[in-house]
């Protein structure tokens, strides 16, 4: 998504896992195309290709491990690999969309977020950050509903008080496409 040289990362391992994953991704429609009737029928990428779930967690931990670091460019072809070869584990395409809204790539990101959120109803995060690049991009009206949801989605969970008056902040700041405040007092 960016003409600007970015040194692989420093771990070996790594960096030929971040390569052979972006390859990967060059060839993602003829791999679909291949195994249309089977993902048709219901089966995964991953499925289809045996990735089992040790794979996908050790996959996970070295996007989630480069994401840490700050290494959203890297962590990107991880997480959207992820993402095709098991679309219904929120966690993965959540992890996409932070990777392309950390680079400013708010559009494809609120997409990964609209694909965790549909994965996870429940996903107040996937609501939050949906909300978040819609305003951004200037679909403020479309934002307000997600913003709501993930203050329902928060109402109650301690552990998600913070999200909760992030997203009633933004709906404040968004004035009269909301009809007022909404956080429970």
């Amino acid at each position: 998504m960016t003409d600007a040289y970015i040194h692989p990362p420093s771990d070996p391992e790594v960096a030929a896992i971040v390569t052979q994953l972006t390859d990967g991704l060059q060839n993602i429609q003829q791999t679909l195309e291949q195994c249309r009737e089977q993902l048709k029928q219901g089966y995964t990428l991953g499925e289809l290709r045996g990735i089992t779930d040790d794979g996908y967690a050790a996959l996970y931990q070295v996007a989630h491990e480069l994401c840490d670091q700050g290494d959203f460019h890297h962590a990107l072809p991880i997480a959207l690999q992820l993402t095709l070869h098991n679309p219904t584990d929120s966690r993965y395409a959540f992890m996409a969309g932070a990777c392309l809204q950390r680079q400013n790539h708010l559009e494809p990101a609120a997409l990964l977020y609209a694909m965790a959120l549909d994965v996870d109803t429940e996903h107040a995060a996937a609501a939050y950050r949906l909300g978040e690049c819609l305003i951004a991009i200037g679909q403020p009206e479309q934002a307000v509903p997600l913003l709501n949801k993930t203050i329902e989605l928060s109402y109650g969970d301690f552990d998600k008080r913070t999200l909760m008056e992030m997203a009633q902040k933004k709906l404040d700041g968004l004035g009269a496409y909301t009809g007022g405040s909404y956080l429970p007092r």
